[in-house]
């Protein structure tokens, strides 16, 4: 139904949306947040890191309505969505779907807050509605 791999990199914030916690990293070294993987971040490598839980706020950056069912038969009947990427409270920039019935009212920079839906019973996906 939904094709999810859950490697080491993001085991730990898998395990926190379960709990619904939207968990991130924070570098020991500089206190910059990032979310996994610190390839695409600006914490250099060898930096120590500990995941901490977001606030779960932040405002709209991009998005784009998909009409297309993609990705899995998740969204096969869930058509149009909203793919959108939200910069947290934390400067951390993460990809979700925006639940709202009322697309036509989204804009960039409207403020949002994480929810969390069941896709499976081992996948708890955090996603965003608007406050």
């Amino acid at each position: 139904m939904f094709n999810l791999i859950i490697d080491k990199d993001s085991k730990t914030f898998w395990e926190g949306a379960k709990k619904n916690k939207l968990m991130i990293q924070k570098s020991k070294n500089n206190g910059n947040y990032f979310l996994y993987s610190i390839g695409h971040s600006d914490v250099a490598a060898d930096h120590d890191f500990e995941w901490v839980e977001a606030s779960g706020n932040g405002k709209v950056y991009s998005f784009t309505v998909s009409y297309i069912p993609g990705g899995s038969k998740y969204y096969l009947d869930k058509t149009p969505y909203v793919i959108g990427n939200i910069l947290l409270e934390e400067n951390v920039r993460i990809m979700s779907n925006i639940l709202t019935n009322d697309i036509k009212s989204l804009e960039i920079g409207k403020k949002v807050t994480v929810c969390f839906r069941k896709l499976t019973d081992e996948i708890i996906f955090p996603c965003f509605k608007l406050v």
